[in-house]
């Protein structure tokens, strides 16, 4: 997967500032896989997708990535540091999963964009769930015949998380965090959609600041400002700046 270009970094935060987020990532992949059609991205498991999402991250801002959580016991500021490679290196293949339970036997498929687009309009949590559930069961039977996706026991659909995220391994990043000021460990979901899309944002103002003084000082358009390699950039900001 190759870099965001600075002037694509820019055109992104333009366009996608008010997305909600499904469709921020969707607009990042449709940049950079233009032959796919916007469908076909959506289609894609959420885990395939985040994968893709890191490769764009690893190869626009570098391997490291730094973050902050707060610890849920003390609310203590807890900093950690993650490398793509080593999340990219984790992958594992998507593909349908089953669950047998006291006679039922459920098929699931691995949750897609679609999915969180529909959960999106949901009115609670419970429900936002709840309709997740449901979109990715393909088959419920009891002993061979079928029944309804609603009748399921309760105790079979506590069960439908962990089978879910059997389907599709990556679509859920946990991270072991520990607390250095009282100690809690703790799991914090890795959401690569939110981290990239800070980053976007944060690159397209900056950029966009080095287009104003650079354009108030040589008279050039953004075009050609943003043509030039970050380096060349840098020393032309450092002439203006002496």
């Amino acid at each position: 997967m190759r870099a965001l270009t600075a002037a694509e970094v820019i055109r992104l935060w333009e366009l996608a500032s008010r997305y909600h987020p499904v469709d921020r990532a969707l607009a990042v992949l449709q940049l950079l896989i233009p032959d796919q059609h916007r469908d076909i991205l959506a289609g894609f498991s959420l885990g395939q997708r985040d994968q893709l999402l890191l490769a764009v991250r690893q190869a626009t801002f570098g391997d490291r990535v730094a973050g902050i959580d707060h610890c849920p016991q003390c609310d203590e500021t807890v900093e950690f540091e993650l490398s793509c490679d080593t999340l990219l290196a984790q992958s594992g293949e998507p593909g349908a999963a089953s669950l047998d339970y006291q006679g039922y036997r459920v098929v699931l498929r691995p949750l897609n964009s679609f999915d969180l687009a529909a959960a999106a309009a949901a009115t609670s949590l419970e429900q936002a769930r709840a309709l997740l559930q449901r979109q990715c069961i393909v088959e419920v039977s009891l002993q061979g015949e079928a029944v309804a996706s609603d009748q399921l026991p309760a105790g079979l659909q506590d069960r439908l998380n962990e089978t879910a995220l059997a389907a599709d391994p990556q679509a859920e990043i946990l991270l072991d965090l520990d607390c250095p000021a009282c100690g809690h460990k703790w799991h914090s979901l890795l959401d690569i959609v939110h981290i990239l899309w800070a980053e976007i944002s944060a690159r397209a103002q900056h950029l966009l600041r080095e287009v104003h003084l650079l354009a108030s000082a040589y008279g050039w358009s953004e075009q050609q400002i943003l043509e030039l390699s970050p380096t060349r950039r840098a020393s032309y900001l450092r002439m203006v700046s002496a």
